[in-house]
This record gives C-alpha cells, sequence and structure tokens, in this order.
C-alpha cells in the first residue's frame, strides 16, 4: 500500500501532532477574541466565528487526548496510570491554579468576578478555574475511562455519551460555571479516543478530500441548523463527534505536506506551555494595548501568533527546569523507581 492510504506509526503519530497543533492554535484565537472583545475592541463578527467554532477545537483536542490515553488506561493497574500520567497531570493544575490566583492578584482580568480566579484558591478542588479546566478534565476523565474499562465498549460509549447529553441539556449542572458545562460535554470525546482508537485511526489511513469536505459540509449544516432544533444539548454532543472527525480530516490532509507537518506538528508537541500561559499573557497585553489602536480582526490574529510565541519562548527559556511544566525531578525519579517495580512484579506473575 502507498504511505498515504496506510501510514506508518510516525505518520499516523505526525497527523495527531497537526490536529493538536491545529486545536491550541484555535483556542489561543478564541482567547484572543474573549479578551479583547471584553476590553471594548469590536470583534463583534468574531465572536460569532469562534462561537461556531466550538463543536470543533476542544473536541479535536479532546478526542486526541484519548487516543494519546487509550494505551496507559487499558494496560496499566491503577498506580501505574498515577505515575504514568495522573500524577503530572494533578501537579500542573495546582500549580498553575496556584500561578493564575498571584498573576491576577496584579493583573487585571477582564471577566465578570464570578468566573475569575480571584479569590478562594480551594474552589479549585471542586471549581475548575477559566482556561485551566482542561488539565482538570483530563485528570477525571483518565480515572474515568480507567474505571470502566472492564466494561464491554458500547456500555463505555454510551455512559459517556449518556454523562455528556446529560451536562449539554441542563439536566445536570454544576455550579453556574460553564466549565463543569465542558467538563461533562466533552466527556463522550475522550472516551471516543479511548475506546475507538482502532477506528479512529482506520478513518485516518483512508481520508480524502472527499471525506474532509462531507464531514465539513455536515459540520457547516448542522452548526447553521442547531439554533432550530429540539433538544439542542444532544445534537451538540453529535455536531461535536463531526466536529472531532471533521478535525481529523484536516489534520491528516495537512500532515501529507511535509513543510505543515513540521511546523504545525512541532506546535501540537508544544501546547502545554501554550495553554497554560495564553491566558496570562492575553490578560496583560490588553491591559497594556490601547482600545482600537488597530482593527479587531488585526488584533485578534497578531495576538494569537504573539502570544503563541511568547509561550514557546518561556518554554524554552525555562522548560528544562523541573517542576514548570514537568514534575518535580525528585519526584520523577519516584515515580520512575515505582514504574519499574510495576513492571517487575507484572512480569513475575505472569
Amino acid at each position: 500500500m502507498t504511505a498515504e492510504t496506510s501510514p506508518a506509526p510516525a505518520q499516523r503519530i505526525a497527523w495527531i501532532d497537526v490536529a493538536r497543533g491545529i486545536a491550541i492554535t484555535l483556542v489561543v484565537f478564541h482567547h484572543s477574541i474573549q479578551f479583547l472583545d471584553a476590553t471594548g475592541w469590536q470583534v463583534d463578527a468574531l465572536v460569532q466565528v469562534t462561537a461556531m467554532l466550538s463543536t470543533f477545537r476542544m473536541p479535536l483536542f479532546f478526542l486526541v487526548s484519548g487516543l494519546l490515553a487509550s494505551s496507559a488506561i487499558a494496560r496499566s493497574s491503577f498506580a501505574s496510570l498515577f505515575w504514568k500520567r495522573l500524577a503530572l497531570l494533578v501537579y500542573l493544575y495546582a500549580l498553575w491554579c496556584v500561578i493564575w490566583w498571584a498573576w491576577f492578584l496584579f493583573v487585571p482580568r477582564p471577566f465578570d468576578p464570578q468566573t475569575s480566579p480571584v479569590g478562594d484558591l480551594a474552589t479549585a478542588i471542586y471549581l475548575p478555574w477559566s482556561g485551566l479546566w482542561f488539565l482538570y478534565a483530563l485528570i477525571l476523565y483518565t480515572v474515568a475511562a480507567w474505571a470502566l474499562r472492564r466494561l464491554p465498549r458500547l456500555a463505555q460509549l454510551g455512559l459517556a455519551f449518556a454523562v455528556a447529553c446529560l451536562f449539554a441539556t441542563g439536566i445536570v449542572t454544576v455550579s453556574s460555571s460553564y466549565t463543569w458545562r465542558s467538563v461533562g460535554t466533552y466527556f463522550a470525546l475522550f472516551m471516543t479516543g479511548v475506546v475507538c482508537r482502532q477506528l479512529v485511526e482506520a478513518y485516518a489511513r483512508r481520508v480524502t478530500v472527499w471525506w474532509l469536505l462531507g464531514s465539513g459540509a455536515v459540520l457547516a449544516a448542522g452548526t447553521v441548523a442547531l439554533p432550530s432544533l429540539p433538544l439542542q444539548g444532544v445534537f451538540r454532543v453529535a455536531l461535536c463527534v463531526v466536529g472531532a472527525a471533521f478535525g481529523v480530516s484536516i489534520a491528516v490532509m495537512l500532515a501529507r505536506s511535509s513543510v505543515v507537518r513540521r511546523a504545525v506538528g512541532a506546535l501540537g508537541s508544544r501546547t502545554l506551555p501554550i495553554y497554560v500561559l495564553n491566558s496570562l499573557l492575553l490578560a496583560l497585553a490588553v491591559a497594556l494595548l490601547p482600545v482600537e489602536l488597530l482593527p479587531g480582526w488585526l488584533a485578534t490574529v497578531l495576538l494569537t501568533a504573539v502570544v503563541i510565541t511568547l509561550a514557546l519562548v518561556i518554554r524554552r527559556a525555562v522548560g528544562s527546569v523541573s517542576g514548570i511544566f514537568t514534575l518535580p525531578a525528585p519526584v520523577q525519579r519516584f515515580a520512575a523507581r515505582r514504574l519499574q517495580t510495576d513492571r517487575l512484579e507484572t512480569e513475575r506473575s505472569r
């Protein structure tokens, strides 16, 4: 077979990194619009555009996250899973909650105080803050997926989609924050990646321009029709699946270009610093920039590019220091010893 119809593992990883690069760029674009809009910039048209992309960017991110976690979830004891994945997520969430809290004591955040992390730091345990809820969601999703792993696959998916629909329709709510609604809704996408990894990879191997156009057309039609549909939350969950499929199609097509694969894939392999830093940098930028210094659309594009670049520069400057974007070195060594012990015990028990 040709490389296009049956890509090697390295190529499959390439499209996954491209997908993550697309998703993180759209996340920063979305946050740029939010911050500019909240400080009086004229970005009304872009607000509508980014709203329409809501069934695309995070569904793609969580689908890919599920794909990457599927092997560890299926094969690991909970102790191994904790030291492989959960320890880092828990540590990063706790660390960056503190950093956010400290940052916004000095830098104004142009949103409703009810959604601001300034306040009781302890609320982060049960109320994920805007911008960091992605890490919080991954912790919950990973634990839930591991707990459900022995159920039949259809049962796992059924439960995940039931949870997603309950949150998306508002039948189940946790506080007034949108973040919990997002956490509940996108569980279905993460579980799709975990449970249906082989199907997603098979789809990626068969993607053509017609699959790209078809999934894009269905997504566009569904987005236009959604406001007039009954049970909007249920249809929104379904539309998120279509959006993720469209995202996979775009990523696969772009990954076939070596130039795009290197550029966007490099971005996709460095999403963590961009994700945790972008809102901090945006808050500082909009506090310093005079309103309407530039046309709103141009300010959005420039802010997106500058913030991503600055986040990568910060990563390059401090990324080698353990404990900022990784576990502290002593904890890493302890985790490595625990994983080695677990492997030896598993081998002896066979």
